[in-house]
């Protein structure tokens, strides 16, 4: 989450700004921006459910990562494209060619990812203590997407975009091309260190192992126990 900067403020000004703001721009009205968009958003969620249930969930969890990223960042090179206005070179509207980029592809990458990593936290919750370990894990990870805002943030105001009179996007591509397309990138050599290369089928916390060892609280009080035995003896 943290790799993958989100810069949607700066790309919604630029999507739904005027001819004045940006010319020759997309222009697009709000209609299109939130409603619709929104709605094949979902179908294609919905979409990428169907996908992984069928064909991913026999996948390794370092195999939906890799594809999951890759998704992620050719997506979101639509939408670097559209800032670029090639598509206007090749003859596909903007309304069309956006369909294609991360705000509607995107839902169904998002499920890609989603679904992994809720089995994975899961599965490395040891007996015993469901909640508080997955209440943990689930609080870094939505912590690692307000950072990933926080960090977007600051770095639209560095790539110096202003989205008010006089506005200034020249910057935009290059801020898309390296929080969207590069940095999501570097995250995979790190799935060989903190992804287990493990089906989702697979076993992670050996229950059995685990169940031969005493809790850590009884083991605690087992100690303070035999130390008040051993002073009451003396």
């Amino acid at each position: 989450s943290c790799l993958y900067i989100n810069t949607s403020g700066a790309q919604d000004f630029w999507f739904t700004a005027d001819e004045e703001c940006v010319p020759g721009g997309p222009g697009f009205d709000y209609t299109y921006y939130n409603t619709y968009t929104s709605i094949v958003g979902a179908f294609t969620g919905w979409v990428g459910i169907v996908i992984f249930q069928s064909w991913m969930s026999g996948w390794t969890f370092r195999q939906l990562f890799w594809v999951t990223t890759l998704l992620q960042v050719l997506a979101s090179a639509f939408d670097l494209l559209i800032v670029n206005r090639y598509n206007i070179g090749w003859g596909i509207p903007d309304k069309w060619f956006y369909m294609f980029g991360d705000a509607v592809i995107g839902p169904a990458v998002m499920m890609f990812a989603f679904m992994p990593a809720i089995v994975l936290t899961s599965k490395l919750v040891p007996k015993g203590l469901e909640s508080t370990t997955y209440a943990l894990l689930a609080g870094f990870q939505n912590f690692g997407g307000v950072v990933s805002s926080q960090i977007g943030i600051y770095a639209t105001q560095a790539a110096g975009i202003k989205t008010e009179a006089p506005c200034n996007f020249d910057n935009l591509s290059w801020l898309i091309g390296v929080c969207h397309c590069l940095l999501p990138l570097l995250a995979i050599p790190l799935t060989f260190i903190l992804i287990p290369d493990k089906l989702m089928t697979d076993k992670i916390i050996d229950e059995e192992h685990l169940g031969d060892e005493p809790p850590l609280l009884e083991t605690c009080l087992n100690d303070n126990k035999a130390t008040d035995e051993d002073s009451k003896s003396k």
